[in-house]
């Protein structure tokens, strides 16, 4: 029974990922907004589609690999049979467990990961990426994954040993924490994959010091991060704790983008940091967690759940394997529908503080070479967007800075 439930969860969650497609597919080749109307012009549309539809395909071949090996985890005793050829304790189990699963999915998506790198991205224009960068990213990221898991797991444990079913209380707290680490230092994590340089004196800095500073805000530093060296498009991002606010550049940014169009993407980004949309969407992620948590503690006061997967009884790292995998996943997106939704309004509220500061043409300017530069789709379904969409589609950006000039 319990076998049959966790597979409707993972056939539900990839009919839901095939609805998506469909609705994208549907919606290519209906009439753009007029405010997105002549971004690209006939060959880069055409160009649009083929890179759209090239993407398509392999993230639906994604998500079928991603189902049988679902189906194979979940579907059967194969959980337990690879915990139980572990040696050691919970925790030694534990860590040769995500050692070899996270391996072999590693292996599994390859396939995927070189195609769309090497073929698709490449066939389009964005790639950078060398065959060595390739491998020493995929295995940096392999490590940083298990050592996070085991860091999870862990805290799983120890509050387990303390608190017995009542160890979701100190795991929320744990998370939650960490959480707020995470966003704080998020720079951090970057500069294991990338170098970080600090913005020349000139026009630019001026300009963002300038900005920030008016603000209230003291800015650590300026970095310019070496984004070409993977990849053509352009991105940019804030960082840092309470006063001490950091921006990042991609150095693809900083050459081909005018010093305005520049400082009005981060008057965007200054009204987040004065509205603390920040701090309150992380608040607001943190309550994804209580689905798994609730997850974990049902698994380990009902054991006949751990022991139909071939545990002798209840199992905390079955409990925490399953409250954290994927077979939860589609109760994860219909969590994150309304936490889009209020992060939609955020973006809003940033552009019109833009707007405010005198950078609506600058951020309009800036925000069409952003998605012309990435080939992004200028006119999604309607649908799609209220069901996956964290910022709002191009043309209502546009249109809602036009209609404050009015």
């Amino acid at each position: 029974m319990y076998k049959l439930l966790f597979l409707a969860l993972i056939l539900i969650r990839f009919l839901w990922d095939i609805a998506l497609h469909v609705l994208s597919a549907k919606q290519v080749g209906k009439p753009l907004p007029k405010s997105v109307q002549g971004i690209y012009d006939e060959a880069e549309y055409q160009k649009w589609r083929a890179y759209n539809g090239k993407k398509d395909k392999l993230s639906i071949a994604s998500s079928i690999i991603a189902l049988l090996i679902n189906v194979l985890l979940y579907c059967t005793d194969l959980i337990s049979v690879i915990y139980y050829a572990m040696p050691g304790g919970v925790m030694i189990k534990a860590i040769l467990f995500f050692l070899a699963v996270g391996a072999a999915e590693t292996i599994a998506s390859l396939p995927i990961d070189y195609i769309f790198t090497f073929k698709i991205e490449e066939e389009f224009g964005f790639n950078k990426v060398t065959p060595k960068t390739f491998i020493v990213d995929t295995v940096k990221n392999y490590i940083l994954n298990n050592v996070l898991n085991v860091i999870i797991f862990g805290l799983v444990l120890l509050a387990y040993n303390l608190l017995g079913n009542y160890f979701g209380l100190i795991v929320f707290a744990g998370l939650a924490l960490f959480m707020i680490l995470m966003s704080a230092f998020s720079s951090v994590f970057s500069k294991i994959f990338n170098k970080f340089t600090s913005l020349p004196e000139g026009e630019l800095r001026d300009n963002l010091s300038k900005m920030f500073e008016d603000a209230g805000y003291k800015l650590k530093d300026i970095y310019v991060m070496d984004a070409s060296r993977r990849t053509t498009k352009a991105n940019a991002y804030c960082g840092g704790i309470g006063k001490l606010k950091q921006i990042v550049l991609y150095d693809n940014l900083v050459n081909n983008y005018t010093p305005g169009e520049i400082t009005a993407v981060f008057a965007h980004e200054l009204a987040h940091f004065k509205n603390k949309d920040t701090t309150k969407m992380t608040f607001f992620n943190m309550l994804n967690f209580l689905p798994m948590l609730l997850v974990m503690t049902l698994l380990m006061i009902f054991p006949e759940v751990a022991q139909s997967y071939g545990f002798e009884s209840a199992n905390i790292f079955f409990a925490f394997y399953v409250g954290f995998g994927s077979v939860l996943s589609i109760v994860t997106q219909l969590i994150m529908i309304p936490f889009n939704a209020m992060s939609c309004r955020f973006e809003r509220r940033a552009d019109s503080l833009a707007y405010e500061l005198g950078y609506g043409d600058e951020l309009i300017s800036a925000l069409r070479k952003l998605h012309k530069d990435s080939l992004s789709d200028m006119n999604p379904h309607p649908i799609v967007v209220k069901l996956t969409y964290n910022h709002p589609p191009l043309h209502e950006r546009i249109e809602l800075i036009e209609s404050k000039k009015n």
